[in-house]
């Protein structure tokens, strides 16, 4: 009984950790998509050019989250256009 009940416990944290996960990866891809939509290039150029932005502000600023880095290109391209 007692492996019954940690094994749900084990399950249900698993379960809470994947859905973190899947909810930080969407917000990441809606930050993505929006970033290439606004460099205005053909998507394997805009996917090169992000991925150079982002190493760009990870030198720049250390140590923060791939979403951080994504919301400040953002904020640069819009500032920009």
């Amino acid at each position: 009984m007692e492996f019954l009940i940690i094994g749900l416990i084990v399950i249900g944290i698993i379960i809470y950790f994947i859905r973190q996960k899947s909810s930080v990866t969407s917000k990441e891809n809606q930050l993505r998509k929006k970033c290439k939509a606004l460099l205005n290039l053909p998507p394997e150029e805009a996917d090169d050019t992000l991925d150079r932005l982002i190493e760009r502000q990870k030198e720049k600023h250390p140590g923060k989250s791939e979403e951080w880095y994504l919301d400040k290109i953002l904020y640069d391209l819009e500032k920009d256009k």
